[in-house]
């Protein structure tokens, strides 16, 4: 697993930068605060190559308040952290699911997704009673809406897909696994090599970027799903 410091040190070893070398990532002028730009920037561009990275999903738990149906990202715990969700992009709509807390986790069953404006123009107009709820809606702010509002304490989970982390501090590591971590590095050799005119390092980057994200992509995406036969 290599760190921030460290990456931005072999981005300047393959780039023959001058100096000894970066002892941290903050407070650098000149060509090493190029090098820890280009690095913080590549890492987040590869975490946005893909909405949908296996590295960037993670799980979600809140329990429901009677009559309360909408909640927010913020409302939730990540279930790997344990922390209230902190990084957050989208819910994953095809794994929310549900179940009355004081029956237990043996009633779990998924919720129904309705698209916005059938939840509007029913459930977000008028009132409703509270009951059981059997589907759920994603609002404009990305927030969950059940339908109906809940008529007990029902604990809800599902999977989420996190926002973009950015690297900031000297011992701050990617968010994908490190047999990757050397990605930004090879998309800054090309940043590196544009600024300075450097076609052979921009070249090297270029080609190990290619290869080694083709990994990822096999790793990290999805498989492809088999498209469904016509009626």
């Amino acid at each position: 697993m290599s760190t921030f410091l460290e990456l931005c040190n072999i981005l300047a070893q393959e780039a023959g930068a001058s100096g000894s070398g970066l002892t941290a990532v903050t407070a650098q002028v000149g060509e090493y605060k190029r090098i820890v730009d280009w690095i913080a920037r590549a890492d987040e561009d590869v975490q946005r190559l893909r909405n949908d990275w296996k590295f960037m999903r993670s799980g979600f738990t809140v329990n429901t308040v009677a009559g309360t149906a909408v909640y927010d990202y913020a409302d939730c715990t990540d279930t790997t952290t344990s922390a209230a969700i902190a990084k957050f992009r989208e819910f994953d709509k095809e794994s929310v699911k549900m179940y009355l807390q004081s029956a237990g986790v043996a009633g779990e069953a998924p919720l129904r997704f309705m698209d916005y404006a059938s939840w509007y123009n029913f459930y977000g107009t008028g009132s409703h009673p509270n009951s059981q709820p059997n589907a759920f809606s994603i609002l404009d702010a990305s927030e969950i809406a059940l339908a109906p509002p809940p008529d007990a304490v029902y604990v809800l989970s599902g999977k989420y897909w996190k926002s973009v982390t950015t690297m900031t501090g000297s011992s701050d590591t990617p968010v994908y696994p490190s047999e990757y971590h050397m990605l930004p590095v090879y998309r800054a050799m090309m940043n590196f090599g544009r600024f300075s005119g450097a076609t052979e390092l921009y070249q090297d980057g270029q080609n190990n970027y290619k290869q080694l994200l083709a990994q990822m992509v096999k790793t990290q995406a999805p498989a492809m799903r088999a498209p469904r036969p016509l009626a």
